[in-house]
């Protein structure tokens, strides 16, 4: 029997419809996925060292220092009444020369050194009613000498006030002065008695330049508590918290204190924060030195870069992928959308061929510090989406199809996370006022992921740790 060309025309045209309707649609409802809240990374720290210059404290005060002292024959009687008295007092003469002080520093503690070289004439009557005696020592011959030491210990209190208290330790004849007939005759410690005010003045000195120590430290403090800008729209706020003194440490130059601030550190976007206003507290002063310093950083892709990126992996717009890649039965991908939802992510993968509709697959974001790549190891179709798709297109290889769609989701964060490294980096290696900030990020792990496609919104979160350091040079 045959049927002529326009019956088989109509015959083609009243079955289309037949045929279209048995292509099977997948259109599952979007999962609730609950929104995961970001969190705080845990309490950081940052070393503090301020520095408080005091060689100009030590150079002022050995500058009020006589460098010689000296008396004429025998005028000076030492307290002894002089050799004319019933008490056979002792009458001497003398040159005395200091050296320039050195100082030897210790944590905090200072000792000063001089030295000194004299010579010493004296006259005495022995026994008492007897003819006066006289000698000398270092006078035609090598001067005599002796060494005097001062130590200052440096306190540290809780109001950030520093007291120096110096104690003269004493003289130390290095050489006999023998006179003769009135044998070994010490009197090197009345000699360098002249010298004993240096005490008074180096903790006159110090203590003054030591005031400077708690206006040094409300600055940094207030630094450290002001928002520091990352980018445009990026701050970085340290919020410290508290702050201990670690260790105390003396050089011939400047007292250098070390502290650890307890930190909370967060990145906020948007406009300027208006920071925290509270005040210096109280140092703790057995502080420990710090540990860590970590932070949550946003990282922003461009939505719609990330967008071609999948679709170019799926070959959306240039023919597609089939899904097998041989055979009449097969899905072809059109669209794909990516949302995320804190800890898990979902993409909205719209499909054509054997089928046609669209899929939700839900994942869990996962980062590689090695390729800096995205993934979602553990990619599955919703619940619903399963049971859909195993009812409707059961000749499809579904469990080959999330395999290979695991590979392919994937998202470089090369880029983004680069830059903002980057500017993390640079923001923590500055100098704010006074305050000079060094830091370093030594590696970095996913916390969360934030992707909105109606807002263009593309946020990965990173927890951010290294070090943190702040110096402050008193002037």
């Amino acid at each position: 029997m045959k049927i002529s060309a326009w019956s088989a025309l109509t015959l083609a045209s009243a079955a289309a419809p037949m045929l279209a309707a048995c292509v099977p649609s997948v259109r599952p409802t979007a999962p609730d996925i609950a929104t995961s809240p970001l969190g705080e990374p845990s309490p950081s720290t940052i070393s503090l060292t301020v520095s408080i210059p005091i060689k100009p404290q030590l150079d002022a005060a050995e500058a009020n220092l006589p460098s010689s002292r000296s008396a004429s024959e025998y005028v000076e009687f030492f307290g002894t009444g002089g050799p004319s008295r019933r008490s056979c007092g002792i009458g001497c003469g003398y040159d005395v020369n200091r050296s320039p002080l050195t100082f030897a520093v210790r944590a905090d503690q200072i000792t000063t050194n001089l030295s000194l070289s004299y010579w010493l004439s004296c006259t005495k009557r022995i026994p008492c009613k007897a003819p006066p005696v006289n000698g000398s020592c270092g006078k035609k011959e090598p001067r005599r000498r002796a060494t005097e030491s001062f130590t200052t210990r440096i306190e540290v209190l809780p109001a950030w006030t520093v007291t120096a208290t110096t104690r003269d330790d004493g003289v130390v004849a290095q050489d006999q002065c023998v006179m003769g007939k009135l044998g070994v005759v010490d009197l090197a410690d009345k000699l360098a008695a002249g010298f004993g005010v240096l005490g008074k003045a180096i903790d006159g000195n110090l203590n003054q330049g030591f005031s400077q120590l708690r206006p040094e430290a409300e600055g940094a403090w207030m630094r450290l508590s002001s928002p520091i800008p990352v980018d445009a729209d990026t701050w970085l706020e340290l919020r410290p918290e508290k702050i201990s003194i670690s260790a105390i440490q003396t050089s011939g130059d400047k007292l250098q204190l070390t502290g650890v601030v307890s930190v909370r550190p967060t990145v906020a976007a948007g406009g300027r924060p208006p920071g925290a206003s509270r005040p210096l507290p109280d140092a703790n002063l057995d502080g420990k030195p710090g540990e860590s310093f970590e932070l949550f950083m946003p990282v922003k892709a461009d939505y719609s870069t990330v967008e071609e990126a999948l679709k170019d992996r799926l070959k959306i717009g240039a023919g597609g992928l089939h899904y097998p890649p041989t055979g009449a039965h097969y899905l072809v991908p059109t669209n794909v959308t990516l949302y995320g939802y804190g800890q898990k992510a979902t993409f909205n993968l719209a499909f054509t061929g054997i089928a046609e509709g669209h899929v939700y697959l839900v994942g869990t974001p996962s980062f590689d510090a090695d390729t800096n790549l995205l993934s979602f190891p553990d990619l599955d179709y919703s619940p619903e989406t399963r049971k859909l798709a195993f009812e409707s297109i059961q000749w499809v290889d579904l469990d080959a199809f999330i395999r290979d769609l695991r590979v392919r989701l994937v998202v470089d964060l090369s880029e983004p996370l680069d830059s903002a490294k980057s500017k993390l980096t640079q923001a923590l290696n500055h100098r704010y006022g006074d305050v000079q900030l060094t830091g370093s990020i030594a590696k970095q792990s996913l916390v969360s992921v934030y992707v909105d496609p109606t807002k263009s919104r593309f946020v990965a979160y990173f927890s951010m740790m290294g070090s943190a350091a702040a110096t402050v040079e008193g002037k």
